[in-house]
């Protein structure tokens, strides 16, 4: 039985892809050809082609899918043979400084995802100032690279970090400022919304989670928030603010900060009490249930329909294991956790850029 044009393209693209996979995928820049890579390329503009070539009324849907993969591959495939021909050019310290530059963007996304066009008084400053110090190490770790080979395109990437790093504790400054009404009541409604914003960052990363795959350092940043608003809260009871609902708020936070710590002890005896190896694998099961989460929620879905505020928890989320199997690969070499670090970055960097082009089409319309 003669195949169907979708049929036969859709061959085609399995079998770029398959290529792609094996040649490509989780190796070493240095050692891949550039010239077999601007092939796939190559064949993927084909398939694209013959596509097009087709009347848009006359497509259907199979191959207007089919069309939007290929696109998909096709920028995956181009920019990686730009990445190839500059780590050959570069030599080793390319893969090296590509991971910081890349470990800053995520930053940067994050940052435009939780601050850019927000309200100051009701932003995270202990988030804030947990990236202030991620850039703080990417800088270093850059200077050390350039410090080696001094490479101008790369002493440009360095520049941004710095400057994104100052304009960041600028904010701070400007958001604990912004944070500190003179109205009492304006003042308690505020420390509520921050207590209800924390409780919701550990519904988002802990509720429900596997203890050996979340990160203790951010359940310790939560339970160091809800202290200062605690505090804060406390303050405003003793300068003379009697409204019963900040008392109640008090109690609140307070039940909830004994729930916290008392988990964030039983995320340490877990992690503890398991092998890198095993953490290692819980962290690339959490990932895999990401992946899943986006396919049924985003996959061949309009992005004008689509949920902005859960598609940026997945980002958020997968953020958080891609810092926990980057500080793991620093520890130990593990062949299964590079891998998954690769998969994972891949994942991430296709999921901020689709949370970037549906915000730009949900403020369009």
């Amino acid at each position: 039985m003669a195949k169907t044009l979708v049929e036969k393209l859709a061959i085609e693209l399995e079998a770029i892809d398959q290529i792609y996979t094996t040649e490509f995928a989780n190796q070493s820049r240095l050692t891949r050809d550039p010239d077999q890579m601007a092939s796939l390329a190559k064949r993927t503009q084909a398939v694209i082609a013959q596509v097009d070539a087709i009347p848009v009324a006359a497509q259907g849907p199979d191959l207007v899918r089919l069309r939007t993969a290929a696109a998909t591959n096709l920028a995956l495939y181009e920019g990686e043979h730009v990445a190839i021909l500059k780590a050959q050019e570069v030599g080793p310290a390319f893969e090296s400084f590509s991971t910081e530059a890349t470990s800053a963007n995520f930053v940067f996304a994050r940052y435009g995802r939780h601050f850019a066009g927000h309200n100051r008084a009701t932003r995270d400053t202990a988030l804030l100032g947990e990236m202030v110090d991620e850039l703080k190490q990417i800088d270093k770790r850059m200077a050390q690279i350039l410090s080696e080979k001094k490479i101008p395109e790369f002493e440009k990437d360095r520049e941004v970090v710095r400057q994104n790093l100052a304009m960041y504790q600028k904010e701070i400054e400007l958001i604990e400022a912004a944070q500190q009404p003179d109205d009492a009541d304006q003042r308690a409604s505020l420390l509520a919304d921050l207590a209800n914003n924390q409780f919701a960052l550990y519904q988002l990363h802990f509720a429900g989670e596997p203890r050996v795959s979340r990160r203790p350092a951010l359940l310790m940043r939560i339970v160091s928030s809800l202290k200062k608003i605690l505090g804060e809260m406390d303050k405003l009871k003793a300068g003379g603010f009697s409204a019963e609902y900040n008392d109640k708020n008090s109690a609140i936070v307070k039940d909830r900060l004994a729930t916290y710590e008392a988990e964030l002890g039983e995320v340490r005896k877990a992690r503890q009490g398991t092998a890198m190896s095993d953490i290692m694998g819980e962290l690339g099961g959490a990932a895999n249930k990401l992946f899943d989460q986006y396919r049924t929620n985003f996959a061949d879905k309009a992005r004008t329909a689509v949920d902005m505020s859960l598609l940026g928890g997945i980002c958020d989320r997968l953020g958080e294991i891609r810092r926990q199997m980057l500080d793991l690969s620093m520890a130990e070499d593990n062949e299964v956790n590079a891998r998954n670090l690769e998969i994972v970055t891949e994942q991430l960097m296709m999921f901020e850029g689709e949370y970037e082009a549906v915000a730009q089409v949900q403020k369009k319309s």
